[in-house]
């Protein structure tokens, strides 16, 4: 996850007129999409501060479990990806502490 960000951040002070993803339509407002990107991982990375700090101690699934009530089940498998790379973001960044953060089903406390 932080890879990805900082990837967001690069090619957002690039100063792109437009991005040729490998999928979909021609992104014509680079900035704005970018900056949307950002935004939706950081919010995403709040929620999961809250929710672990709410829990105590919990493992991805209790997590996705209460971050994810919107998104229906077929999808939340990757949600449990996404809300284990920020895991291990956020134990890189003393954020978070996981019993493996290694192993998807560590349990996690905040950091």
């Amino acid at each position: 996850m932080a890879a990805y960000l900082a990837q967001l951040a690069r090619l957002r002070a690039m100063g792109l007129r437009a991005i040729a993803p490998g999928h979909g339509r021609l992104i014509t407002d680079p900035d704005a999409r970018l900056d949307g990107y950002l935004a939706h991982r950081l919010e995403r990375e709040q929620q999961i501060r809250a929710a672990l700090a709410a829990a105590g101690r919990a493992t991805v699934d209790e997590l996705v479990a209460v971050i994810y009530t919107a998104t229906p089940e077929a999808l939340r498998p990757v949600a449990r990806y996404s809300v284990w790379a920020h895991l291990r973001k956020l134990a890189a960044e003393d954020g978070a502490t996981g019993t493996d953060v290694d192993d998807v089903a560590a349990v996690w406390s905040a950091g």
